[in-house]
């Protein structure tokens, strides 16, 4: 006699959930995760301190998660994911041969996970892989395709002329992928030491992308295993707890400081030496423009983020704790391609408003903003035995 429901199919993935003030999300974020074709054998989900009902949307999915931990407030998404491996590897030994991290505000899409196993089992030198990341409402809309950087420390999104979805289809070598949905081989995190918690957010996944290269392994962004992400934290909808003291919680402040420091903690010693007081001079000559231009917040960024770099940046403990050398030049943005990516930015921009005042006078048609794939599907969850999900403070 066969059963009414679906088997569900495991692989030797620790999923770790990172959530942070995302109850506006994180809903649809569980919703995708329990609709994976492969499921992860385990899932832990890392709570920060949220003081909205992230703790009780995760009370309510016992039947997905094998754990939730609960740390302070203050607690950056490096840290949250070591806590969680650390517990992981005490409770069950070995909990899987990968890791997988999500973000509260990332809904990875059926397929997902099972696209990066696959490209990973083509790919056996592939150590750290990414999916595509596409608009949280509109999924045509590619946000990020892998990352990079320029010599000044930009993040560069991987992506030019092509933002439509249609237009990926190869994997291809990055620098870095996003931590959102970024599968990493658990050997390979440990060997690097996980995320560089002297940056509790944002460019971490950049340097352990660029780390990674380093250490001679491959980084790949996988198209066709594709995420939607709201990038709440990039938009402004989140607040950078983890980052109040200087230069955050400004994101443009800590975006600009953790940019320049990645760069200067993993280039050459040439570049080191000629870069350092290249990068001060370019934030203070950036921070007289915007006063020019009356663009107060922007100025004092920038000044906070020199700052940082002078006093809090850490730079030569850095250098020191990186390790390897292989050549990476490659895959680094030029100054050339990063001028094409703002000509191209800017007429998206406006294509963008054209599009949103067509939206508001109801010209454009149908998309796929109600997201059927995001609806969690009658029966489904009953498949896997519910399990309490046990609650660890720290």
């Amino acid at each position: 006699m066969t059963s009414p429901h679906p088997r569900l199919r495991t692989a030797p993935v620790l999923c770790v959930l990172v959530c942070h003030d995302g109850d506006q999300w994180l809903s649809t974020a569980l919703s995708a995760l329990r609709r994976q074709r492969i499921r992860p054998r385990h899932v832990i989900a890392v709570d920060t301190g949220s003081t909205d009902r992230t703790a009780k949307v995760l009370a309510e999915a016992e039947d997905l998660l094998d754990g939730v931990l609960t740390l302070p407030r203050g607690t950056g998404f490096g840290t949250a994911v070591r806590i969680a491996v650390e517990h992981a590897v005490e409770r069950w030994g070995d909990p899987g041969k990968w890791l997988w991290l999500l973000h509260d505000d990332s809904a990875p899409e059926p397929d997902c996970l099972a696209a990066l196993l696959t490209a990973a089992e083509v790919s056996s030198s592939a150590a750290v892989l990414g999916p595509l990341c596409l608009d949280w409402v509109d999924s045509r809309l590619v946000v990020e395709a892998g990352l990079s950087t320029d010599s000044s420390g930009h993040r560069q999104t991987g992506l030019s002329s092509a933002e439509h979805s249609a237009s990926f289809q190869q994997s291809t070598e990055v620098l870095a992928v996003s931590s959102a949905g970024s599968l990493i081989r658990r050997e390979v995190w440990h060997a690097l030491g996980g995320y560089d918690e002297a940056m509790p957010l944002l460019r971490d996944d950049l340097d352990f992308g660029w780390r990674a290269n380093r250490a001679g392994h491959l980084v790949l962004c996988v198209p066709v295993a594709r995420m939607r992400h709201a990038r709440a934290a990039t938009k402004g909808a989140r607040r950078l707890d983890a980052a109040m003291a200087r230069p955050g919680p400004s994101f443009r402040g800590v975006d600009r400081a953790h940019g320049m420091r990645t760069f200067l903690v993993n280039c050459s010693g040439l570049s080191f030496l000629i870069g350092l007081p290249r990068l001060l001079f370019l934030s203070l000559l950036r921070a007289l423009g915007f006063l020019f231009l009356r663009r107060f917040a922007d100025a004092h960024a920038e000044v906070g983020a020199a700052r940082y770099l002078l006093s809090r940046g850490r730079l030569l403990e850095g250098r020191r704790a990186r390790r390897g050398s292989a050549v990476v030049r490659g895959l680094f943005t030029s100054r050339l391609t990063r001028f094409r990516n703002a000509l191209r930015a800017g007429a998206a921009f406006l294509i963008r408003r054209r599009v949103e005042a067509d939206a508001a006078l109801g010209r454009l048609p149908a998309t796929d903003a109600g997201s059927t794939w995001l609806e969690r599907p009658s029966g489904l969850s009953s498949s896997r035995p519910r399990r309490p999900a046990r609650r660890c403070v720290s």
